[in-house]
């Protein structure tokens, strides 16, 4: 399937705004970004140095591949569901979990 960018950005504002309260703190220097894709086919990916050093240099970045998404899912609610997922699965590796300790 495919989606305009603003539908793909509206998802991830969604998801985003689904993330408990309590964890806004250590998101504070966090950005979130949208590629149109990954040279290796991933749903998103995390760079920083982890929510203990957060706020220290430079901001830690998730970042979304629109195109990932779009490939695995067949309608409007899968899609705005796996990009729910991918986030907190890399904000889950923002703080500090290792992918067999993610539930997705």
């Amino acid at each position: 399937m495919r989606v305009s960018m603003k539908q793909f950005e509206e998802a991830a504002q969604a998801a985003i705004a689904s993330i408990p309260e309590q964890f806004e703190p250590y998101l504070e220097n966090t950005v979130f970004l949208i590629e149109e894709r990954s040279a290796d086919g991933l749903m998103g990916l995390y760079e920083g140095a982890g929510a203990l050093a957060a706020g220290e240099g430079l901001p830690e970045r998730i970042t979304l591949y629109k195109e990932s998404h779009e490939q695995a899912c067949r309608t409007m609610g899968e899609l705005v569901e796996e990009v729910r997922r991918t986030i907190l699965h890399e904000v889950g590796h923002h703080f500090g979990m290792e992918e067999e300790d993610l539930p997705y």
